[in-house]
């Protein structure tokens, strides 16, 4: 089925209907795919389980969460068939370009996004295939399965993460605007946010937006067998309040990478986006004293177009990184980044270069201590980094009621006018969806 085809079928469905296509999502296809043959390793009983992690708590004072522009440049499935890309990005998701001329600077950015233009195309809603995909890990005699029920709740966290209003319509409200009036009756998160983004040039019209969907109606299951010899099984406390830890998986970044580029180049073309879930991870980078990356996005050239991809967690067995990286907080942040920052600077030939999405230098705020931006790394229109979640509570995430009750959660994002300092488009006047930000581009200015 070609996009074209795809968005004539997606364009008759009502909310009802995307709904049961997602409740759909709830059964599974098992597959495996590793960069590496799967090396079968002995399961440990439960009561094994639990003297190993009572042996193995993890220290978690010691963990920064945070989110990666980028993964590390990693030789893996995608990046050994990169070559020269062709004019422009190639066949890629769906996306528009304007350029925006910042007051603070002077300075004129190329800016791309998925979708379409707000300001060309108000009426339009962009359908975006995703592969939904799920990683089921194999490590240390565990097996981290997002199919299976956890303890905290009567679902998995697979059936949820789908379910979730990442991926159903629901209701949203943005700085006192209704930004839920889509095509099915309501608005998936990332397409609320995008309404809420460019609120004055869509002057409410109901059907501009951004669609996720699926490619398969039920998940592909890939069992993954890590090999990094630092990749380790530790226990954290049962966020269920029981007397026996719960595990949570450290897995290096470079390793996590080429597993993820191999799945993509198995199960998705440039023109989707492999979506992968995983449950109860936590990425480190080179060794696990530099812990934790929760979720991160990325694009790779390649010779038939150019390929995106995205991973994070979720979390609801454990609170190693407390309630605000609840459920699909971490996914909340990585596909809002997407949306507004596909190319992450990556893409030499896609419009504006390496220099797509960049944005005057700011900082101090969210995952940011310091100035974001020097002249070796620009700073970038990654939307959640300026609002992301701490340990110490600067910010908090956000309820929505979803699919049968399940209260989930999201973050507050940031505004593309916050970034350039220009004037708001957004709705209130703000400089964020929640409205933590000042609207009127005023973060704080780095030098």
């Amino acid at each position: 089925m070609n996009i074209r085809e795809l968005s004539l079928q997606v364009s008759r469905l009502t909310q009802k209907t995307l709904q049961g296509l997602a409740i759909g999502l709830v059964g599974f296809v098992s597959l495996s795919v590793a960069a590496v043959a799967a090396v079968p390793t002995t399961v440990m009983t439960q009561a094994q389980q639990t003297a190993y992690l009572k042996q193995h708590m993890l220290n978690t004072r010691t963990l920064r969460p945070h989110y990666m522009l980028r993964p590390p440049n990693v030789m893996g499935a995608l990046t050994s068939r990169r070559i020269k890309a062709p004019a422009g990005a190639g066949p890629t998701i769906p996306y528009w370009t304007t350029n925006i001329t910042s007051p603070l600077d002077h300075h004129t950015y190329t800016v791309s996004m998925m979708g379409s233009s707000p300001f060309a195309d108000r009426l339009k809603n962009t359908i975006v295939p995703y592969v939904p995909l799920v990683l089921r890990i194999h490590l240390a005699g565990f097996v981290l399965d997002p199919t299976q029920t956890s303890p905290c709740d009567t679902q998995s966290a697979s059936t949820r993460f789908f379910l979730s209003p990442l991926f159903v319509p629901n209701e949203f409200v943005s700085n006192g605007a209704n930004v839920s009036r889509g095509v099915f009756g309501g608005t998936q998160l990332v397409s609320a946010f995008q309404r809420a983004n460019f609120w004055r040039a869509i002057q409410d019209d109901g059907n501009y937006g951004i669609t996720l969907f699926p490619t398969k109606f039920k998940p592909i299951v890939v069992d993954w067998y890590p090999t990094n010899p630092s990749d380790f099984v530790a226990g954290v406390p049962d966020n269920c309040g029981g007397a026996n830890p719960v595990p949570i998986a450290l897995l290096e970044i470079n390793e996590v990478d080429a597993e993820l580029q191999a799945i993509a180049a198995q199960y998705a073309v440039p023109t989707e986006i492999p979506i992968t879930l995983l449950s109860d991870v936590a990425i480190y980078i080179g060794t696990t004293a530099n812990c934790c990356v929760l979720g991160y996005h990325n694009a790779i050239p390649l010779v038939n177009g150019t390929q995106t991809y995205a991973v994070g967690a979720y979390f609801d067995t454990n609170s190693v990184f407390g309630p605000d990286f609840a459920d699909t907080t971490i996914w909340s942040h990585e596909l809002a980044e997407l949306t507004d920052d596909p190319f992450v600077q990556s893409i030499a030939n896609a419009p504006g270069g390496l220099s797509n999405d960049i944005t005057p230098n700011w900082g101090n705020t969210g995952q940011v201590s310091g100035c974001d931006g020097t002249p070796g790394s620009p700073a970038n229109l990654e939307v959640g980094d300026p609002l992301t979640p701490d340990q110490l509570g600067n910010f908090h995430n956000y309820a929505v009621t979803g699919v049968g009750g399940f209260v989930y959660h999201y973050q507050d994002l940031a505004f593309h006018d916050w970034f350039y300092r220009t004037r708001s488009t957004s709705t209130g006047g703000k400089g964020s969806f929640v409205g933590n930000f000042a609207g009127g581009g005023q973060p704080t200015i780095c030098q």
